[in-house]
């Protein structure tokens, strides 16, 4: 009988183990994440499909994105980020043995240069390539908007568009970042999920009034004075090495960032300027603090000082679409990156709450409550949230 239960358990065992190791479809950090053991297994699961068979292009792809995502966030792996990526290359070397005329290997190639258009070639016949796939699309859009070739970066948006690729949560809101800013607003971006959303939207007809200058794209020489042209904004001066410009170097980043939105600020055109909350580090927010001000999802840069009590009423009361934050009606891929990047309303709405509890506006107030509850519920900021309520 002992024997019985051992030869079960080991046999459970392995069947829990090849359930762990089967390989599943792996996602850019900025779409899905999971944990670190995750990913360890699926390099594990994919490594063997590649070896099992070398043609398997699906294989490659998925073997280079989970090894280029724990490049990214594995806190345990001690190697140097110079070893980390020449081991990345080596993948990609690799697959230009193997699969080089494949969809896959022509993408991943561009993908890890980066954005050097020296590499333009390999993206174009991804491009080619692609019949209905869509993983090069953002690096198309990237393209058009470098080039400030705008029809191109509409076309790729919208052919993402009605892919149904993308993540409805952040649709919503940056739609909401979006309504809230003056007409021919520049809105300071940082990443994927504050910047496409904004073109894709544009594509649509959204605001198209609107320029979205992403902050890390803006270190692109080329671009960064070409925007800056169009937007009758003086060139930039600035001069920083290639050192100083690496995406890892977060302290010449920043300052970077903080100096630039100053200088874009200073604009002749007297563009509006927004600091959308997802950009809004501590890092840039304290060079700014005196001239930046909170409007709802973003901070409004001006020299004055603006009813921003006023504007954020607006644009909860009336612009904001805010149904989806309870009533999801909708798949989305990047659910816990929508949930994380939505307690962005939990500041702006607490500062309502109390406004509209002093007003004697008890309607509202408890609309806020509910809001700020129901968005903060199981999460960390839960407590404090309650307590606030309690105390005031």
């Amino acid at each position: 009988m002992i024997q019985k239960i051992i030869v079960m358990i080991s046999f459970l065992a392995f069947i829990g183990n090849a359930q762990a190791q089967k390989p599943e479809t792996i996602y850019s950090f900025a779409r899905i994440r999971k944990p670190i053991p995750y990913y360890k297994e699926q390099a594990i699961a994919w490594k063997k499909e590649v070896d099992k068979d070398p043609k398997n292009a699906n294989a490659w792809y998925n073997y280079f994105r989970v090894s280029k995502n724990l490049a990214n966030i594995d806190t345990t792996d001690k190697r140097t980020r110079t070893e980390k990526w020449d081991a990345i290359k080596l993948i990609v070397e690799k697959m230009g043995e193997e699969i080089p005329g494949s969809y896959e290997y022509n993408y991943v190639k561009f993908s890890y240069e980066g954005n050097n258009y020296d590499y333009l070639s390999y993206l174009k016949k991804a491009d080619e390539l692609s019949n209905g796939r869509t993983l090069h699309v953002d690096y198309m859009v990237n393209w058009g908007e470098i080039e400030r070739n705008i029809e191109r970066r509409d076309k790729y948006c919208k052919q993402l568009y009605e892919s149904g690729d993308f993540s409805p949560g952040l649709m919503y809101y940056n739609y909401n970042v979006m309504v809230g800013a003056k007409p021919n607003a520049i809105i300071f971006t940082i990443g994927d999920n504050d910047t496409y959303p904004i073109w894709l939207l544009q594509s649509q007809g959204i605001r198209r009034d609107i320029t979205a200058l992403n902050l890390y794209l803006l270190n692109i020489d080329e671009y960064r004075n070409k925007v800056f042209k169009e937007l009758g904004i003086e060139k930039w001066d600035m001069q920083m090495s290639k050192d100083n410009l690496d995406s890892n170097n977060d302290r010449a980043q920043k300052r970077f960032a903080t100096e630039i939105i100053k200088h874009v600020a200073a604009n002749k055109k007297n563009y509006p300027v927004y600091l959308a909350l997802t950009a809004g580090s501590p890092e840039y927010l304290k060079p700014n603090e005196e001239n930046l001000f909170l409007t709802g999802l973003a901070y409004e840069y001006s020299l004055e000082s603006p009813d921003n009590m006023a504007i954020m009423k607006r644009n909860f009361e009336q612009l904001y679409a805010l149904d989806y934050l309870e009533k999801p009606f909708y798949n989305d891929i990047s659910k816990e990156i929508t949930t994380e990047i939505n307690c962005n309303y939990v500041v702006p709405m607490l500062k309502l709450y109390d406004h509209y509890k002093i007003s004697g506006d008890t309607q509202r107030m408890e609309w806020m409550k509910q809001k700020l509850l129901f968005l903060t519920k199981g999460k960390p900021e839960e407590k404090e949230i309650k307590k606030h309520f309690e105390s005031n």
